[in-house]
Order: structure tokens, then sequence, then C-alpha cells
């Protein structure tokens, strides 16, 4: 029997594409090609559940059902009318719909509501019933992507997005977004060949997705849902097998002969760090302590170490005066023996610490740039 192949979307922040798109041809997928904040690629059933739980720089995975082009709304509007749609619903299943339209051709006010009309249409001649839509967790998500004369039908297969990893006990102290973390800890090059330090960890982010980076563990593995769990055509041992074959690839502790530390000057926020570590059944390979950066010895050996300093408020000159003094000497201290890397979107850090980087990766969170610069 011949496996169904499908185009599919994976998104994620701007300035992480071609990360994602890596972790993509590792993983086997065909076709990649990045985009802006997106990479496509093509796979089968296994590759899309597979995409879910082990993609670490991905936000959302989405299934292509339907690719067509058209001249006006009406043609438009006949196309979907034309879809079966009862290869993805049935009168049980609940489903929302959204609609994303750059076109001239016709304006797309209430498009979204003609087409949640057609569906039910659809299944009203044949039933006599119709799907629930417009409900809070539906079983089924659909956009709809309408580009000048184009439009893709997309299945949204992993429901919250992937930085909701689920091992997050405790948040706050400038939490940083796991997809972003696991995205910095990728963009700093780090093989899991040194140690890996974080002297200003906050809530662990950067220090837990460096462990499931390093021992190979599946980046939803703490994960319990997925979009697809209520597909019509969703496969339980299939879904297993993924699992399973997951955690046959985690690294045991003697194959990784590094340190993963982690230091924060802020007890609250080293005890919340533990906490999230623990959730994460990493304490074993993690370890938290307080103390300032200015004041740290970092380990023998290789050092990959990423300062993620609290956000900068230019209001409290002297907080912000001792940041930087202290940011400055840790990188002037260390600098010959690891691998710094600084993240921040001050941008007038190099001014303020007195040292400019040998390189520079840029991502846009929430619309604003981020600095990632290597010393």
């Amino acid at each position: 029997m011949e496996v169904e192949t499908f185009k599919m979307t994976a998104t994620t922040y701007e300035g992480l594409e071609d990360v994602l798109g890596r972790e993509l041809m590792r993983m086997g997928a065909d076709d990649v090609n990045t985009e802006p904040c997106k990479v496509t690629f093509t796979g089968d059933k296994y590759l899309l559940y597979e995409a879910n739980y082990e993609l670490r720089t991905a936000l959302k995975i989405y299934k292509e059902i339907l690719n067509f082009s058209f001249e006006s709304k009406e043609e438009f509007l006949e196309q979907i009318k034309n879809f079966r749609w009862s290869k993805i619903l049935n009168i049980y299943k609940s489903f929302n719909l959204k609609v994303s339209a750059k076109t001239d051709l016709f304006e797309s006010t209430n498009l979204d509501q003609q087409i949640i009309d057609i569906i039910c249409e659809y299944f009203n001649l044949k039933s006599h019933k119709t799907p629930p839509h417009n409900v809070p967790n539906p079983a089924v998500v659909i956009e709809v992507e309408i580009t000048d004369k184009t439009c893709a039908l997309l299945l949204d297969s992993t429901g919250e997005p992937l930085s909701k990893r689920g091992y997050r006990a405790s948040s706050g102290y400038d939490a940083l977004d796991e997809v972003y973390a696991a995205g910095l800890v990728q963009l700093s090059g780090w093989k899991a060949n040194t140690n890996f330090i974080d002297p200003m960890c906050g809530s662990g982010t950067l220090l837990i997705e460096a462990a499931m980076f390093a021992y190979n563990i599946p980046a939803q593995v703490c994960r319990e849902n997925f979009g697809f769990f209520t597909w019509r055509d969703f496969d339980a041992e299939m879904w297993k097998d993924i699992k399973s074959d997951g955690k046959i690839r985690i690294k045991h502790n003697g194959e990784f002969a590094h340190k993963i530390l982690g230091y924060d000057i802020s007890e609250p926020a080293t005890k919340a760090a533990m906490q999230n570590v623990k959730k994460a059944i990493l304490d074993k390979y993690i370890n938290i302590f307080t103390a300032s950066c200015k004041d740290l010895q970092l380990p023998d050996g290789e050092n990959t170490v990423i300062l993620d300093p609290p956000a900068i408020d230019v209001y409290k000159k002297e907080e912000t005066k001792n940041l930087f003094a202290n940011i400055s000497q840790f990188i002037k201290h260390n600098i010959k023996n690891s691998k710094i890397w600084l993240h921040t979107d001050y941008q007038e850090i190099n001014k303020a610490i007195g040292v400019n980087p040998q390189k520079e990766h840029i991502v846009v969170l929430n619309g604003k740039e981020q600095h990632l610069q290597l010393f």
C-alpha cells in the first residue's frame, strides 16, 4: 500500500527559519523550503506526528489538504463547495475556521462565515445535521490562506503552540519562550561538546532546552495533547511508535561528558528554575546556584556561555549601571577561555558594556529585534 505524502508548513520566529529547516532535513523531510517565519516541506503522517513531537524550533505544524487557483470570488467559493469535507469532518466533529486573505479580487469581510455556511450545507444535505462550530477547544482547526489568486486549506495539527512544552511549573523572572530559547541554543553553535553555562538563568528555560538538546530528549516529552489527537484519521498505534522511537534515541548520562550549569543572583529565581528542571525530570543533569555573574569561577575546560540579562530599564539608572558593569566584567574576565554569547534587545548594549561582538544573530520576537552576540 502506497503511503500518502502531503505538503506541510512549520511556523517559527523570524531569524530561526534556517535552524528549523536543518532540523527538518535531519528528520528526513523532503522539499524543505524556508520562507519568512515558516518552513514548508513534504512527508507522510509519521513525519507529521514526529515533527510535532521532536522539533525544537517550530511553533506549529500545519497539514495542507487543498491548494487551488481562482480568478473570481465565485470560482473561489465553487472550489470550496466541491471539496469533500467528510474527509476531515463529520456531524460530531466540532471545528473552527480562520481566514487570512491578501487579495485584490474580492473583499474578505464575512468570508469566514460564508465558508462555514458552505461546510454546514455540505453536511446538512447528507444527514440533515451540521457539525458544531465556533466552539472552545474544537476537534479540528481549519486555516484558509488566500494570497493573490491562490488558496491553501490547512489543518492545525498542533493545537496550543509547541512552545507550551509542559515542563513549566513556575514562570516569571523574564522567562524565555521555550521555542525561542531552543533557537538561541542552536544559533550559538553549541554541539553538546563543551560545558553549557547560563550565568543569569532566571526560570531556567535555556538550561532545560540545552539539556534536552544534549541528551536528544524529544522537545514535547512532557506534553500530553496535540491537535491531531482529535482528527478522524488519528493513528494511536503510530503515535505510540513515535514516542517509543524517541525514547530509544535518548542519550544516557555517560554519553554527555560535560556540565550544564545555571546561576542567578535572585534566590527566588533559582528556586523557580529548579522547580522547572525537576518537572522536566532533568535535575540529574542540571545544577543551579544562587550567585552573581561577577563572582563566578567557570569550570575548567571549554565553556559555551549564553548571558541572558533581565530586561533593561533605563529609568532605573543605578541598577542598570551595575548590571552593565557586571556583564562587562564577566565577559572581559572569561573571554579567553570561553565562547560567550550575550542575548539582549537593548540597542546600545555594546556602548554600555564597552565590548564589541565578533558575530551577531538577529531574531524577531513579538515584533522586536533580539540580538545574540558572540564575544
